[in-house]
């Protein structure tokens, strides 16, 4: 094992707190310390590693990018070795961690994010529910959810709660790659073709009313179906001369397979936020926060492609 002689269990330990409470004071009178010990600790910790862990800014000690990326993986290793001691104890205990997830985010980085936390945490698991954004979020407010991965809501909803951004979602007009409207203009497509809306409440219908009222087809149109259900939805585009406005992140595997195809709409406000939406007062280095941390760095080679 590549682990330094003389790194001990105190050494992670006062590592964390100093991480989780930003400063050597606050992190010694956690830990019961004198200020002198806890620096000689950490010192000890960064000669062994070869590392700056910490950068010193007047009071706070700040985590370098060699800090935080040996933080994440020092904390798994606690928990995990505190797992492996309840299993021996006969009390073994798995964390749940509650998750709503939107339909049209589902598909496409959540999976990604949630494999790495099971393969780092064994000792928790991840309950997965989807709705609605305004359901989802009324879920976390009654402490049904942890953790909700989507669009913002309003701002008359999110008082008490704190949205943290992950990367941009555009809002497609998607047909079967086959599909004889293809070649048209996406207005005269419309007037053409039957379509599938969003959901009514959904965040990404009002952007999509907003594109048909400025095309002037909100009468002219011809809506058969409403759905952001991907298993309903690919059916009924693909069996069919439909048009289906869905966000990316839910067709994202067809299209680059070639089995569905966009029409340009040539505007710019089909794109909003995706993000996760938690409350302000949830737990530090919790399974949650894990998951949330883990979104937050997928998200970035996410939003890169």
């Amino acid at each position: 094992m590549d682990i330094p002689n003389g790194m001990k269990l105190r050494h992670l330990e006062a590592f964390l707190t100093v991480a989780q409470s930003g400063t050597i004071s606050a992190a010694a009178r956690a830990r019961n310390v004198s200020q002198p010990a806890l620096s000689k600790t950490i010192s000890e910790l960064e000669t062994l590693l070869g590392a700056q862990l910490f950068e010193r800014t007047g009071r706070r000690a700040v985590l370098t990018p060699a800090g935080e990326a040996f933080r994440r993986h020092a904390l798994s290793s606690l928990q995990s070795l505190e797992a492996g001691v309840r299993v021996l104890k006969g009390g073994a205990r798995t964390d749940v961690v509650k998750v709503g997830v939107l339909p049209t985010v589902a598909s496409g980085l959540f999976p990604t994010a949630a494999l790495e936390f099971s393969r780092l945490r064994p000792d928790a698991r991840i309950a997965v529910i989807t709705g609605p954004n305004r359901y989802l979020i009324e879920r976390m407010r009654s402490g049904g959810l942890d953790l909700v991965v989507g669009r913002m809501g309003p701002a008359n909803e999110m008082a008490g709660l704190s949205f943290e951004y992950l990367y941009d979602e555009t809002v497609y007009l998607v047909a079967r790659k086959d599909h004889p409207g293809r070649a048209l203009p996406p207005v005269e497509a419309l007037r053409r073709y039957p379509v599938i809306l969003p959901n009514p409440g959904s965040i990404i219908r009002q952007q999509v009313m907003q594109y048909l009222i400025a095309t002037g087809l909100t009468d002219s149109l011809s809506v058969r179906f409403e759905t952001v259900a991907r298993p309903v939805g690919l059916q009924l585009v693909e069996q069919s001369d439909m048009f289906w406005f869905i966000s990316r992140g839910v067709v994202e595997r067809e299209l680059s397979e070639g089995r569905l195809a966009t029409l340009d709409l040539g505007v710019d406000y089909m794109t909003g936020a995706v993000g996760l939406t938690r409350k302000f007062d949830f737990t530090r280095d919790s399974p949650a926060d894990f998951l949330a941390g883990l979104l937050h760095r997928r998200a970035k080679d996410f939003s890169a492609r």
